[in-house]
């Protein structure tokens, strides 16, 4: 089964939304009376409730750009290593699963980035269209598609996907969905 769902980003709150089922609520901090192991800073929990009472996952800094996701009885689901501040060109976005499994995502696959090179005189032409008309240029930043696949493992299907559009695609039971609506959460939060 594929989970599909799409991030929607508000003032007071954040969701996910996947298609078919409840929305995920994603709350600051962690649920009262969740204890938070040793050396570890809360971070943002996964809830079903938009009160955050009933935790999917609770997300804690570990240090180093690393997130340990929790489930709600504290068992080990998974540990996202986020890229530095600094950006990178195809800056790279780890998940390490607790059965060694190590999930690597890219910004900007060689499709998607074939896609912006053909795109690119269409894009030059409306620039210049822009600046002959005095018109103000909104924002001009290039998405690009996410895999998220095994190293070693370039022709393999990717296991998690985000689209251009920020849809975010998980395909079978590869993943535990609350890692991959925690791998959506942290690409776009701050650390």
């Amino acid at each position: 089964m594929t989970l599909t769902f799409t991030r929607h980003p508000g003032s007071k709150s954040y969701e996910l939304r996947p298609r078919g089922a409840a929305p995920v609520h994603v709350r600051r901090g962690v649920p009262d009376g969740y204890s938070v192991p040793e050396g570890c800073k809360p971070h943002f929990t996964l809830a079903a409730d938009p009160a955050g009472a009933s935790p999917l996952a609770v997300v804690v800094r570990t240090g180093g750009g690393r997130l340990a996701v929790l489930g709600p009885d504290q068992q080990h689901l998974a540990e996202i290593l986020l890229p530095p501040k600094k950006k990178h060109w195809r800056p790279v976005h780890e998940v390490r699963l607790p059965d060694g499994t190590v999930l690597r995502g890219r910004e900007g696959t060689v499709p998607s980035l074939l896609l912006c090179l053909l795109l690119l005189p269409f894009v030059l032409f409306y620039l210049v269209a822009v600046f002959v008309s005095d018109s103000t240029v909104g924002d001009t930043d290039l998405s690009l598609r996410t895999a998220w696949k095994r190293p070693g493992k370039p022709f393999g299907r990717a296991v998690l996907t985000e689209t251009a559009r920020g849809r975010f695609r998980v395909r079978g039971d590869r993943l535990d969905h609350r890692v991959a609506y925690t791998q959506a959460v942290a690409v776009y939060w701050e650390r």
